[in-house]
């Protein structure tokens, strides 16, 4: 019997029993969608979010004091200055800039709404390229030294506090201060922020530590110049500030690099563990084939042994037993790859994720049928490869 008989026969022994084919493809079906949809799922979610997070900071890093070493900023922790310095002597830093955020509530004519308030240079506006000038300005260097009281608003915080008034030139409320309004803006949004949306605006830093009984400076955002310039750019940004304000081990740096790398880190791990699960109701699936071809091999018990009467010698039995079972674990598997990558565009579409064919995912899901189909049809097909042709005859 030559390999194609083999592979026909096996067809035929499927095909004879549909329904109990069926149900043993069943576990197979489950196990492969698990795995897909998970493996896919984890993925195009990882590459969406890494994707947004080089759009909102790609080659960027942070700059803060210690904060675990006290509970209050000091004056001399971070200042403008170290910032200005820092972007004329290093070769590795492309911008960087002092960084101060405030939750509060402004006032316009129309309206008061709760506002994040970011207090910088205007360096900044250069560095994020998500926030596009709607009208006016942003402010200047000038602004900034001369400590002038102007703002720039969110452009949708614009139309609440002012309503159908243009908002340049008019004047906000912040506590007892009153800002000129100088320009609006719009800005790209994370896509992945579960917070609730809050409007934010922009005010010169001076300005800002310009009201505070004593001026301090949160935090340095910077960009280096390229990927392999960010470790060098926190490196030297760090000793800068160690050796200026001679405190050792004070300050500490992170990029989005290492944001990113902890995340995929994260959700490698994760992708794992649930397909490690979804799989486990693979080797379910495999059992089950077993049973079901050991249950064939007993009913097929006299068609065996005329097979075996007419020639077939131990090795062809064997092969097409082991074929019958492989054909019933890969029907399972395509099925399941079809229905695990279905499943996962769905969940893609509602969930705004872009679609991702995990080809990885594909193959190994193929090759583990295969496996499975081979493991656990070898026992089924060895016991019936090994029964004596006088007594399978006799077998009613």
């Amino acid at each position: 019997m030559n390999l194609l008989e083999s592979f026909t026969t096996a067809i035929e022994g499927i095909w004879a029993n549909k329904m109990r084919s069926g149900l043993t493809m069943l576990g197979i079906i489950i196990g492969i969608t698990s795995v897909i949809a998970v493996t896919t799922l984890g993925e195009g979610g990882q590459k969406a979010i890494n994707q947004e997070m080089e759009k909102f900071g790609q080659f960027t890093f942070n700059v803060y004091t210690n904060w675990e070493s006290k509970e209050e900023y000091y004056p001399d922790d971070l200042t403008v200055e170290d910032a200005e310095v820092l972007g004329k002597i290093s070769p590795a830093i492309d911008y960087i800039v002092p960084y101060n955020y405030i939750t509060d509530v402004m006032k316009g004519p129309k309206k008061e709404e709760r506002v994040n308030l970011t207090a910088t240079t205007s360096d900044y506006f250069a560095m994020q390229k998500t926030i596009k000038l709607a009208k006016g300005r942003f402010f200047n260097e000038t602004d900034d030294k001369e400590q002038r009281a102007v703002i720039v608003l969110e452009e949708a915080l614009g139309e609440k506090l002012f309503g159908q008034m243009n908002p340049i030139g008019q004047r906000v409320r912040w506590g007892n201060n009153s800002l000129v309004v100088i320009g609006t803006y719009t800005e790209e949004k994370f896509k992945f922020d579960m917070g609730a949306q809050s409007f934010g605006a922009f005010t010169p830093i001076r300005y800002q530590l310009s009201l505070m009984e004593e001026p301090a400076v949160q935090m340095f955002m910077g960009k280096a110049k390229d990927k392999e310039s960010i470790k060098p750019a926190m490196q030297q940004t760090t000793q800068y500030l160690a050796r200026k304000h001679q405190k050792q081990d004070h300050y500490r740096a992170n990029s989005m690099q290492d944001n990113m790398d902890q995340f995929n880190q994260l959700t490698g791990t994760l992708t794992m563990i649930f397909s490690v699960i979804a799989g486990i109701s693979l080797v379910v699936g495999g059992v089950g084939v077993m049973n079901i071809m050991l249950v064939s091999v007993t009913e097929r018990t006299r068609e065996i042994g005329i097979r075996k009467a007419l020639g077939a010698r131990r090795h062809d039995i064997l092969i097409q037993f082991l074929i019958e079972s492989v054909i019933v674990c890969l029907i399972g598997g395509l099925i399941g790859v079809l229905l695990g990558l279905g499943i996962a565009a769905l969940i893609s579409h509602f969930a705004n994720l872009p679609p991702l064919l995990s080809w990885n995912s594909v193959i190994i899901a193929f090759a583990f049928s295969s496996a499975i189909g081979i493991f656990f049809g070898l026992y089924p097909a060895n016991k019936a490869a090994k029964l004596d042709p006088i007594e399978a005859l006799r077998y009613e």
